[in-house]
């Protein structure tokens, strides 16, 4: 795992810290959705939580296909980096 990789990591899960403050240990396979249990509210929630926390700026479309933390945290990845995003 790279610096960066990390970095958006750690800053991922205290956002979703954040947003679910009743949540414990997650796995990054985890649905955001459906295992977690985010609604669109909660996700928007954890988007501006990660802008914030990272100072980027996160296109909706970025969110279209991401369904796991893992998948969230490596689409950040690839925004920070300024490349464009590989499926996931």
């Amino acid at each position: 795992m790279t610096a960066r990789t990390a970095t958006v990591e750690k800053a991922v899960r205290e956002a979703l810290k954040a947003v679910r403050p009743d949540i414990g240990d997650i796995d990054g396979g985890a649905e955001l959705v459906r295992e977690i249990g985010l609604d669109s509210v909660q996700v928007m929630d954890l988007v501006m939580e990660i802008e914030d926390r990272l100072d980027i700026s996160v296109p909706v479309e970025t969110l279209a296909d991401i369904r796991t933390l893992d998948q969230l945290c490596a689409g950040i990845v690839q925004l920070a980096v300024g490349t464009p995003r590989e499926p996931v």
